[in-house]
Protein backbone atom coordinates (compact mmCIF):
# COMPACT_ATOMS: atom_id res chain seq x y z
CA UNK A 1 0.00 0.00 0.00
CA UNK A 2 1.76 3.71 -0.90
CA UNK A 3 0.41 6.46 1.11
CA UNK A 4 0.02 9.55 -0.82
CA UNK A 5 2.79 12.60 0.32
CA UNK A 6 1.00 15.19 2.53
CA UNK A 7 1.19 18.21 0.73
CA UNK A 8 3.14 21.50 2.12
CA UNK A 9 1.45 24.59 2.41
CA UNK A 10 3.42 27.50 3.78
CA UNK A 11 2.00 29.41 6.80
CA UNK A 12 0.50 32.99 5.49
CA UNK A 13 2.91 35.71 5.96
CA UNK A 14 3.93 37.32 9.04
CA UNK A 15 2.87 40.99 10.09
CA UNK A 16 2.40 42.49 13.40
CA UNK A 17 4.46 41.24 17.06
CA UNK A 18 6.32 38.51 16.09
CA UNK A 19 6.77 37.05 19.80
CA UNK A 20 9.23 34.94 20.44
CA UNK A 21 11.77 33.59 23.07
CA UNK A 22 14.77 33.96 20.68
CA UNK A 23 16.01 37.67 21.43
CA UNK A 24 16.21 40.76 19.25
CA UNK A 25 19.11 41.53 17.41
CA UNK A 26 19.23 37.99 16.34
CA UNK A 27 17.35 37.39 13.45
CA UNK A 28 17.10 33.62 14.11
CA UNK A 29 13.01 33.53 12.93
CA UNK A 30 12.67 32.31 9.61
CA UNK A 31 9.72 33.39 8.54
CA UNK A 32 7.31 35.14 5.35
CA UNK A 33 6.20 38.58 5.26
CA UNK A 34 4.33 40.13 2.63
CA UNK A 35 6.24 42.24 0.07
CA UNK A 36 7.25 45.62 0.61
CA UNK A 37 6.16 45.55 4.37
CA UNK A 38 8.52 47.35 7.12
CA UNK A 39 9.90 45.57 10.30
CA UNK A 40 10.46 47.72 12.75
CA UNK A 41 13.34 47.03 15.16
CA UNK A 42 12.97 45.16 18.19
CA UNK A 43 14.88 47.67 20.41
CA UNK A 44 12.53 50.78 18.59
CA UNK A 45 9.24 48.52 19.89
CA UNK A 46 10.95 48.31 23.41
CA UNK A 47 11.77 52.08 23.53
CA UNK A 48 8.15 52.74 22.86
CA UNK A 49 7.05 50.62 25.72
CA UNK A 50 9.23 52.20 28.02
CA UNK A 51 11.93 49.28 28.07
CA UNK A 52 8.80 46.78 27.94
CA UNK A 53 8.34 45.42 24.27
CA UNK A 54 5.26 43.23 24.79
CA UNK A 55 4.09 47.22 26.12
CA UNK A 56 5.52 48.31 22.82
CA UNK A 57 3.83 45.68 20.34
CA UNK A 58 0.35 47.02 21.74
CA UNK A 59 1.24 50.71 21.34
CA UNK A 60 2.08 49.72 17.59
CA UNK A 61 -1.09 47.51 17.31
CA UNK A 62 -3.53 50.41 18.51
CA UNK A 63 -1.47 53.00 16.19
CA UNK A 64 -1.73 51.02 12.71
CA UNK A 65 -5.53 49.69 13.85
CA UNK A 66 -3.77 45.69 13.97
CA UNK A 67 -6.10 44.53 17.18
CA UNK A 68 -4.19 41.66 18.41
CA UNK A 69 -1.65 41.76 15.77
CA UNK A 70 -4.16 40.17 12.98
CA UNK A 71 -3.51 41.24 9.49
CA UNK A 72 -6.02 43.12 7.51
CA UNK A 73 -8.10 41.09 4.75
CA UNK A 74 -5.77 42.08 2.43
CA UNK A 75 -2.85 40.53 3.41
CA UNK A 76 -4.05 37.20 2.29
CA UNK A 77 -3.22 37.82 -1.40
CA UNK A 78 -4.13 35.11 -4.41
CA UNK A 79 -0.81 35.53 -5.50
CA UNK A 80 1.33 34.87 -2.69
CA UNK A 81 3.68 38.13 -1.94
CA UNK A 82 5.71 36.95 0.23
CA UNK A 83 9.04 37.27 0.78
CA UNK A 84 11.28 35.14 3.34
CA UNK A 85 13.48 37.07 6.01
CA UNK A 86 15.05 36.21 8.87
CA UNK A 87 13.66 37.91 11.76
CA UNK A 88 13.90 38.33 15.90
CA UNK A 89 11.27 38.47 18.58
CA UNK A 90 9.88 41.55 19.57
CA UNK A 91 10.13 42.70 16.35
CA UNK A 92 6.97 44.26 14.50
CA UNK A 93 6.34 43.52 11.13
CA UNK A 94 3.85 46.76 9.47
CA UNK A 95 1.93 45.48 6.40
CA UNK A 96 2.37 46.87 3.20
CA UNK A 97 -1.37 48.35 3.12
CA UNK A 98 -0.84 50.24 6.33
CA UNK A 99 2.53 51.14 4.94
CA UNK A 100 1.26 52.49 1.50
CA UNK A 101 -1.50 54.69 3.81
CA UNK A 102 1.12 56.21 5.86
CA UNK A 103 2.31 57.45 2.83
CA UNK A 104 -0.51 58.69 1.34
CA UNK A 105 -1.17 55.70 -1.11
CA UNK A 106 2.28 55.70 -2.16
CA UNK A 107 4.53 52.96 -0.89
CA UNK A 108 8.10 54.44 -1.17
CA UNK A 109 6.77 57.42 1.07
CA UNK A 110 5.35 55.05 3.41
CA UNK A 111 9.08 53.84 3.56
CA UNK A 112 10.59 57.11 4.46
CA UNK A 113 7.96 57.91 6.97
CA UNK A 114 8.37 54.94 9.02
CA UNK A 115 12.58 55.22 9.00
CA UNK A 116 11.76 58.68 10.07
CA UNK A 117 9.58 57.13 12.88
CA UNK A 118 12.48 54.78 13.63
CA UNK A 119 15.05 57.28 13.40
CA UNK A 120 12.72 59.63 15.56
CA UNK A 121 11.82 56.85 18.36
CA UNK A 122 15.63 55.99 19.03
CA UNK A 123 17.04 59.54 19.59
CA UNK A 124 13.76 60.07 22.17
CA UNK A 125 14.55 56.70 23.58
CA UNK A 126 18.08 57.56 23.83
CA UNK A 127 17.47 60.74 25.65
CA UNK A 128 15.47 59.64 27.99
CA UNK A 129 18.30 56.94 29.20
CA UNK A 130 20.66 59.39 29.39
CA UNK A 131 18.31 61.50 31.60
CA UNK A 132 17.45 58.54 33.90
CA UNK A 133 19.42 58.43 37.63
CA UNK A 134 21.68 55.92 38.27
CA UNK A 135 21.31 52.97 40.47
CA UNK A 136 20.82 53.56 43.81
CA UNK A 137 23.76 52.62 46.22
Amino acid sequence: MRLAATPYTRPAPSVGALRSHVAGRTDHLAIDVPAESFVIPADVVSGLGEGNSENGHKVLENMFSLPGGSAPPAINRKDGGAVPIMAAGGEFVVPPEVVAKLGGGDIKKGHKVLDSFVRHVRKKTIKTLKSLPGPHK
